[in-house]
């Protein structure tokens, strides 16, 4: 496993590492707007499994994902008006939506439905663009643990399961996105983004 600790001067070169190994199969710790998050290739069934076997969870818990634009959103789900909407209003930022999934993406991310989100991270943004597609967006740490805010905590972690720690150092302490279904028309997770706003954009 490789460290890169996240710096200014060498954040073009990070996301550059990162993307390269996501396009080998690999997987990789990095910040998110909410906590640190295990990316890989969400398209690559391997990656995925990967990804299931480092958080030491079952093989069929659907996994999130992180695009950069609506161009990638539509390589692997189908989007409908409700959902334009809230993108609109709240992306970039702390809301996952749950939408259709396109026959693409494999039973390893998700079975039915996919979530997704568009991180307002700056570093979580620009991987996904550079990658040029969706990444796995679930949270780094032990199925059923905490989330993981220290990028040193999440090396000691995933030491001998992951192929690259970004270390963004600690990251401030934030609520998990809010979870919202839009082909069911339900609130799962309320987060950073409340219940009341996801209401109200819905139906304006």
């Amino acid at each position: 496993m490789k460290i890169i600790r996240l710096t200014k001067a060498d954040f073009s070169n990070a996301v550059k590492e990162a993307a390269a190994i996501l396009k080998l199969g690999g997987i990789v710790v990095f910040p998110t707007e909410t906590s640190y998050g295990i990316a890989a290739d969400a398209l690559n069934e391997s990656a995925v499994n990967k990804v299931h076997d480092a958080k030491k969870q079952s093989h069929d818990k659907p996994i999130s994902v992180i695009v950069a634009d609506e161009k990638q959103l539509d390589t692997i789900a189908e989007v409908n008006a409700e959902a334009v909407k809230l993108m609109k209003k709240f992306m970039p930022g702390a809301l996952t939506l749950i939408v259709e999934k396109k026959p693409i993406v494999p039973n390893a991310l998700t079975q039915n439905e996919i979530a997704f989100r568009i991180s307002s991270n700056r570093f979580a943004h620009a991987l996904a663009k550079k990658f040029g597609g969706a990444i796995t967006a679930t949270s780094a740490n032990i199925h059923g643990e905490p989330a993981i805010f220290s990028g040193k905590d999440a090396a000691s972690v995933f030491s001998n399961s992951v192929d690259l720690v970004i270390d963004a150092g600690i990251l401030p302490l934030a609520k998990a996105s809010t979870i919202y279904c839009v082909v069911r028309h339900e609130l799962l997770r309320e987060g950073e983004i409340k219940k009341d706003k996801i209401e109200k954009c819905v139906v304006e």
